[in-house]
C-alpha cells in the first residue's frame, strides 16, 4: 500500500510562488531607490494529507527540510506610469533540501533519504507599480518564473529544487493605514500565477508521416494556482507587530498525465497558515529585519508543516 501510494504521490508537482513570503505591508512597495533584500526560509513538513484528505503521507514515513535563502534585488524609480512609481525586481534563489519517505516493496520496508543543493527557480520582475496615498498603498505588477532549478521527473516530487516549468504570476496588493500616523496597518497581497506545461516522460502514440516512431512527450500542466497574503499590524517606536496569514488554493483542473492528472481525481491542492511576526527599523540606516513563523493547518495534496522567515533589507 505505502508503495503504490508513494508512487501516486510522484506525479504531484509544486507551485512557483511559495505561500507565505511576504508578511505585514505586503501589499506595499518601497519608494524611489535600490532595496536589497535577503529571504531566509526554513521549511519543516512531515504531513501531506491527500486523496480526498483520506491519507497523510507521513504515514509512509515522510518528511522533508528546506532551507532557501533568496536574495531579492529591487529597483523603484521616480518615473510616473498610471500615477505610479515604476519599478523590476528580480529574485535568484538558492536551496537546500532533505527528503525521507518509506516504500515498501515485497522484500519489506526500505527507508529512502534524499539532499538536494543548488539554484533553484529564478523570479524576474519587469513591471512593477506603487501608489503611495495618504492612507493607502497600491501595488501591482507581473514577473515570470524560469526553470533554472534542477528538476528530474524520475524523483519524487518533494525531492527536486526547480519544477521544470515556466509560470506567468500578476500581483495585486493594498495597505491601508487607519491613523494619520500610520502606526496601524492592515494588508492584503494576492497573486495569480498561469502555469505552463512541465516535461513528465514519453509515451508510444498512433505514427504519423511526421512522427513515424510514434513517440511524443506527455506533459503536465498544473493548474493555476491563486494566493492570498493578509496581515494586521501595529507600529511601536521602531518595532512592526503583527499577525500574518496566507491561503494558496489551485484554480483550475491539472492536465495529464493519466486520467486523474497528478491531483487525485482531479482534486485541486491548497494550503492556509497562521501566525505572529516581529521586525526592527533602523530609518537612519536604511536597514530593517523582520522574523515571522507560520503553523500551517490546512493543507490537501500539498505539505503541511511550520514555516520560519527570516528577512533582512537594505534600501539605498
Amino acid at each position: 500500500m505505502g508503495g503504490t501510494l508513494i508512487s501516486a504521490a510522484t506525479q504531484l508537482h509544486a507551485q512557483h510562488y511559495p505561500a507565505g513570503a511576504q508578511g505585514i505591508k505586503a501589499g506595499s512597495l518601497p519608494g524611489p531607490g535600490f532595496t536589497v533584500e535577503d529571504d531566509n526560509s526554513f521549511y519543516y513538513a512531515d504531513r501531506m494529507p491527500g486523496f480526498n484528505g483520506t491519507f497523510d503521507y507521513r504515514d509512509s514515513g515522510f518528511s522533508t527540510f528546506s532551507y532557501v535563502q533568496a536574495p531579492r534585488l529591487t529597483w523603484m524609480s521616480s518615473w510616473k506610469m498610471l500615477g505610479a512609481n515604476y519599478g523590476a525586481a528580480i529574485r535568484v534563489p538558492v536551496e537546500f533540501k532533505e527528503t525521507k519517505f518509506i516504500v515498501e516493496p515485497l522484500t519489506g520496508p526500505v527507508h529512502l533519504k534524499s539532499d538536494q543543493f543548488g539554484l533553484a527557480d529564478i523570479e524576474v520582475q519587469p513591471v512593477l507599480l506603487a501608489w503611495h496615498l495618504k492612507h493607502f498603498d497600491f501595488s501591482t505588477g507581473y514577473s515570470f518564473w524560469a526553470p533554472t532549478g534542477d528538476y528530474d521527473q524520475n524523483r519524487f516530487f518533494a525531492e527536486n529544487i526547480g519544477d521544470g516549468y515556466w509560470t506567468h504570476s500578476f500581483m495585486l496588493g493594498v495597505t491601508w493605514y487607519p491613523d494619520s500616523d500610520k502606526t496601524w496597518a492592515i494588508s492584503v497581497l494576492n497573486h495569480y500565477d498561469i502555469n505552463t506545461r512541465q516535461y513528465s516522460t514519453l509515451e508510444y502514440v498512433p505514427p504519423t508521416q511526421s512522427n513515424p516512431l510514434g513517440i511524443g512527450s506527455f506533459d503536465t500542466t498544473l493548474g493555476d494556482i491563486y494566493s492570498l497574503e493578509w496581515s494586521v499590524s501595529k507600529t511601536i517606536d521602531h518595532f512592526d507587530l503583527g499577525l500574518t496569514g496566507y491561503y494558496q488554493q489551485q484554480i483550475t483542473d491539472t492536465q495529464n498525465p493519466g486520467p486523474n492528472g497528478p491531483t487525485w481525481k482531479g482534486e485541486h491542492l491548497h494550503i492556509a497558515g497562521i501566525g505572529p511576526e516581529i521586525g526592527y527599523t533602523i530609518p537612519k540606516w536604511g536597514l530593517s529585519a523582520s522574523l515571522r513563523y507560520a503553523y500551517e493547518f490546512s493543507a490537501l495534496d500539498h505539505t503541511q508543516g511550520n514555516l520560519i522567515n527570516l528577512t533582512i533589507k537594505k534600501t539605498f
